[in-house]
């Protein structure tokens, strides 16, 4: 699929090990020893108030039991802020105990979503209405599809503002740790919007991303921002959505950290592009979204499995140079050129995401990928190309 453009949180030990110890130990005491009482098994404190289990809160009926569960992990959602005995927090107090901790904690997720939904109103006034948002600890979310199937379950449009809004945070917590950075080396949040109809497409990503076309359009750098139409037109479901989503959000994480820039067209498209095509690799072994071109949303190469593609490259010695591939940016990179480019950012986490780390920061400052090898790796760019090839060969698939 053409790159369309710009979008994922201990039940009690039993005591039956601890009595059988015991009585192992009993076996060889002496037998002038007094026995012991058997043990007794032990049973968890009953709640001190049943009506909420001591959590000193109950979910507000007015929602679903189960999403208000979903409430605590967002600091604001406009599918309930605007109700009145919840305050937007999804909960209330319990009110047939006393749990001062529990009742100021819901005071604050109260004062948060009023704080918050005066914060993003400017969403709704570019827009000209409401739309369905959510925020979480790293981004503003607009889900506006209404109904999607996920899995074998039909998902109403509450439920899927939270999905999309838990996986984008399980995306980021993701590259964090595959990459071994930081949380602190980002500066704002990340805005994705999901639009049914592609006239409220247009005018989101015409406004929140400074650009309009009709697949996906992403803002790289400084306020990072994917919009996308999600309906039938450009998705046949869930995981091909959530697949685009994450790779073009893995683009606004690229582009965001540290030094907010879009190395992708200062000839560093290999990083830009591979890195959005691993993740995908990391949760499906499918790659399938390409960043240029937008307008064709057909294109495919061997099916998305890059890994067996690019091992049947190699050895007949049909991979694209390394060269030429440090030449392109992310709109020039060719069809092979994206398979490769995955697999020189896979090795390159397999070696040292570190040194990947430190790569990405020099490309953003246009330093050529030579001379970034050289620095980071001492790895002039055939030594790279021979240790890569020898990896491919190494690990990838015959079949």
């Amino acid at each position: 699929m053409i790159g369309l453009l710009l979008l994922a949180l201990a039940p009690f030990a039993s005591t039956a090990a601890t009595a059988d110890r015991a009585s192992d130990q009993l076996a060889h005491a002496s037998s002038s020893a007094r026995p012991a009482a058997p043990a007794q098994e032990q049973r968890p404190a009953p709640p001190a108030c049943k009506k909420c289990q001591s959590s000193g809160r109950l979910p507000c009926a007015a929602h679903d039991k189960a999403l208000c569960a979903r409430e605590d992990a967002v600091l604001y959602c406009s599918e309930i802020a605007g109700c009145e005995p919840c305050g937007g927090s999804g909960w209330l107090d319990c009110g047939s105990c006393e749990d001062a901790e529990a009742q100021g904690a819901l005071e604050r997720k109260r004062a948060l979503v009023k704080e918050r939904g005066a914060a993003l109103a400017y969403i709704d006034k570019d827009m000209g209405r409401a739309v369905r948002k959510c925020e979480t600890a790293h981004f503003v979310v607009v889900f506006e599809l209404e109904r999607l199937k996920v899995d074998k379950r039909m998902l109403e449009s509450h439920e899927l503002l939270h999905l999309h809004a838990e996986r984008l945070e399980t995306l980021f917590k993701d590259h964090l740790r595959e990459l071994k950075i930081k949380e602190s080396d980002f500066r704002e949040k990340f805005r994705v919007f999901v639009w049914w109809l592609p006239d409220d497409h247009r005018r989101a990503s015409g406004a929140f991303c400074g650009q309009t076309a009709s697949g996906g359009v992403k803002k790289m750098g400084t306020q990072p921002s994917y919009s996308v139409c999600g309906n039938k037109q450009f998705f046949q479901g869930d995981e091909e959505l959530h697949r685009n989503l994450v790779h073009n959000v893995t683009h606004l994480i690229l582009s965001a950290h540290v030094h907010p820039e879009w190395m992708g067209r200062y000839k560093a498209g290999w990083l830009d592009e591979g890195l959005a095509h691993w993740f995908e690799d990391k949760y499906w072994d499918v790659c399938d979204n390409y960043c240029f071109q937008e307008q064709n949303t057909n294109v495919d190469f061997k099916g998305g499995r890059f890994r067996l593609a690019v091992r049947q490259m190699v050895e007949k010695g049909e991979a694209p140079a390394a060269a030429t591939v440090f030449e392109q940016t992310s709109d020039t990179l060719t069809l092979p050129q994206h398979a490769v480019s995955f697999s020189y950012v896979d090795y390159l986490l397999h070696v040292d995401p570190e040194k990947l780390v430190q790569l990405s920061l020099r490309l953003k400052r246009k330093i050529a990928t030579r001379d970034a090898l050289k620095e980071v790796m001492d790895l002039g760019v055939m030594e790279f190309e021979s240790n890569w090839k020898s990896f491919v060969l190494a690990t990838y698939p015959t079949r």
